[in-house]
């Protein structure tokens, strides 16, 4: 019965602290980005790097989007030359996503193209609200693949 309890008391949590995610951090890191790649795009990229390499299939379910909308999206990355298809040397029927070294070097920079962004927090929150916050995205980054 407890277990329930908290639960409840997560969903309170997140319906009340959404609103201010949005519209404090998301949005804001959006547009901090000058339209140089969506966050989907990003979070695909990730998602691809998290893993590996994956199959359409599988990235499609870890992005919980229609597989047809990720084989747009891998195009794209395709055709900027970030991902590659790679054929699975088990089944040469099975196609493979993987990132090239462009893009992983892309990533681990992408966070620098958000220097508004991190000017406004630093101006906006104390050391301590950061390393607060800090510790949070730590603790979720650690739960929320239990998720799956």
């Amino acid at each position: 019965m407890k277990t329930k309890k908290l639960s409840e008391e997560l969903v309170r949590s997140l319906l009340r602290v959404f609103p201010a995610w949005n519209s404090k951090l998301v949005r804001p890191f959006r547009e901090s980005l000058n339209k140089e790649m969506s966050l989907e795009t990003y979070y695909c990229l990730e998602t691809v790097r998290k893993y590996e390499s994956t199959t359409m299939t599988e990235l499609a379910q870890q992005l919980k989007v229609p597989k047809q909308q990720v084989t747009k999206l891998i195009d794209k990355l395709c055709d900027h030359q970030f991902v590659e298809r790679v054929h699975d040397e088990k089944d040469r029927r099975s196609v493979r996503i993987c990132l090239t070294p462009q893009a992983v070097e892309y990533l681990d920079e992408y966070y620098l193209k958000n220097t508004g962004f991190i000017q406004k927090l630093e101006e906006k929150l104390t050391e301590e609200e950061l390393r607060r916050l800090n510790e949070a995205m730590k603790v979720l980054e650690e739960i929320l693949p239990g998720l799956d």
